[in-house]
């Protein structure tokens, strides 16, 4: 991985088009993330989808098909794009950390390892995002995380809080697509409110082979679809926005999900169902690099911890060594990847431990605690229609045999091969034909997993001790404020790796990278947090000094 890393650092050098004169614009970012959604978009093949502004966005911009997250449920997964490093080496692998019910804990990252955002943030980037965190050193929701990632976080992010000139970058979940939309009672109270069009009917959707021909899966599957519309009608009025603004011209745009489909063997798996999810990239014509062709389709493996690395090349600002990605979305800036790789762990009160690799044709599972299915009886889930369905068939003897293989005892391996199965339905880890694949894959996510560390080697409750001792959050120690005779004031973390934040006369909280020149009469504020630690008490001085 470090070698890969190197390589897509040399190649930084080799297209200065695109770094360096993005380093010189400082270009507005704004990444869109829908929820529980795979690739049903007009633009990525669906003929069912009703996606007009997406499919009027990815003609205009760089479609990626292959793009994997590291987890097929959205806190691991957020955690590992918010911070370019897989899950499991920082202890963010289980969802979540704050449903673990014999110790309280939240992940604690090593303390160098920071948020992207926040790397932007150091360097006068103006960051907002909407009202769910997830990242699992924070609670799911805005004003749970570390203050020091983001300038606005909450249910009105917008561009419009940052100062004359400066730069942004926005990070906007999108709900609509939820798996909580499908619940009955939501589903008839949107129904009956009128928040969600009909635009696709049970008829016409097509029902993967690992489940039943049946009604109500059929409206499940068509409703996503009517959640879809709506989401699709939000990212319009964004980009409306964007336009109305005046910021259209130099705002690179992002949209993705953050894990494939809400719906049953779809989300929290790591079949393609629950990892694999389109991916758009749009360049402004004053921002797009040279033999970028607008409309085109790029069919590299992208993982969601490239994101992150490819932000921050886009903003002219060198990718840390700890990240595990590389930055796939900016082109000609790092070689391709052989593999991407993700990782499924404990949901809920169930127990998994599985990890997978998978190149442009083949996956291949490493199911680490074999003989537990897929299929649990976790309650959020079982709300859905389509999985009260899918026990009642499973219990009447009414599946066949790929649809019954998520509610039976799981194999060690499983090995599928993507171009001739895409569902994953034909497990070939017995198959003589696959000897050389198998081997070779096995290598690939052994290799992986000695890179990255895995602290699911580690009991969850001696985990979440080690954080959080005696069940207890930690508090980071307070900053020291120092000031010179004109008046400077410099702000000295208690720990090197904390993050420091300051606020002058009680306004809002900044982030603290260089020594600030107050006026005298000042009232200068700070506090410290490391991730997954509470953060300081505020220390607060009073600048005196002659002008």
């Amino acid at each position: 991985m470090r070698i890969r890393l190197t390589m897509a650092i040399l190649c930084l050098a080799l297209v200065p088009l695109t770094t360096n004169v993005l380093a010189q614009q400082r270009p507005n970012i704004l990444l869109i993330m829908a929820e529980d959604m795979s690739a049903r978009v007009g633009a990525f093949g669906d003929d069912v989808a009703v996606t007009p502004n997406l499919d009027r966005l990815a003609s205009t911009s760089i479609r990626y098909p292959n793009t994997f997250t590291t987890a097929g449920v959205c806190a691991p997964s957020r955690a590992a794009h918010i911070l370019a490093v897989h899950q499991m080496s920082v202890g963010a692998q289980h969802m979540r950390t704050r449903s673990f019910k014999e110790s309280p804990y939240r992940s604690v990252p090593p303390a160098h390892i920071k948020a992207y955002p926040e790397l932007l943030r150091r360097q006068g980037y103006y960051t907002f995002t909407s009202s769910k965190l997830d990242y699992q050193f924070s609670n799911a929701s805005a004003g749970s995380g570390p203050f020091s990632i983001w300038d606005y976080e909450g249910r009105q992010p917008t561009w419009q809080g940052r100062a004359e000139g400066q730069p942004f970058y926005g990070f906007i979940t999108l709900k609509q697509s939820h798996e909580g939309q499908l619940f009955p009672d939501t589903v008839a109270t949107n129904n009956a409110t009128g928040t969600r069009s009909q635009v696709v009917n049970p008829d016409q959707v097509l029902l993967p082979p690992y489940y039943p021909d049946h009604a109500a899966i059929r409206a499940d599957i068509a409703q996503h679809y009517n959640n879809i519309f709506t989401m699709d009608q939000m990212v319009g009025k964004l980009l409306r926005q964007l336009e109305e603004d005046g910021l259209a011209d130099n705002t690179i745009v992002i949209w993705t999900t953050d894990h494939g489909d809400g719906l049953p063997r779809a989300k929290r798996e790591i079949y393609d169902s629950g990892i694999k999810v389109p991916l758009i990239v749009h360049w402004p014509k004053s921002l797009k690099p040279a033999g970028v062709n607008p409309g085109s389709i790029d069919k590299k493996l992208v993982s969601f911890v490239d994101i992150g690395p490819s932000v921050l090349t886009l903003a002219g600002i060198p990718v840390p060594s700890y990240m595990h990605g590389s930055p796939q979305l900016v082109p000609g800036a790092s070689s391709k990847r052989d593999y991407i790789y993700a990782a499924k762990d404990r949901l809920d009160g169930f127990n998994f431990r599985e990890r997978a690799v998978r190149d442009g044709q083949f996956k291949y599972i490493n199911n680490l605690l074999p003989g537990v299915p897929g299929a649990q009886h976790i309650t959020y889930r079982d709300q859905l229609a389509t999985m009260q369905t899918l026990w009642q068939q499973f219990a009447a003897d009414k599946l066949n045999a790929a649809q019954r293989f998520w509610f039976e005892s799981r194999p060690a391996e499983e090995l599928y091969d993507i171009d001739s199965d895409p569902h994953e339905i034909n497990n070939l880890a017995d198959s003589a034909e696959q000897v050389a694949t198998l081997a070779r894959m096995r290598t690939a996510l052994l290799d992986w997993r000695g890179v990255i560390g895995d602290f699911s080697k580690t009991d969850e409750l001696e985990m979440a001790k080690n954080f959080w001792p005696n069940g207890e959050q930690p508090v980071t120690e307070t900053p020291q404020i120092l000031i010179n005779k004109r008046g400077t004031a410099s702000l000295v973390p208690s720990a090197v790796h904390d993050s420091v934040g300051y606020s002058v006369n009680g306004g809002a909280w900044n982030l603290y990278s260089k020594p600030l020149s107050l006026p005298k009469n000042t009232i200068l504020e700070a506090k410290s947090v490391r991730y997954g630690w509470a953060e300081s008490p505020v220390i607060r001085v009073s600048i005196n000094a002659s002008d």
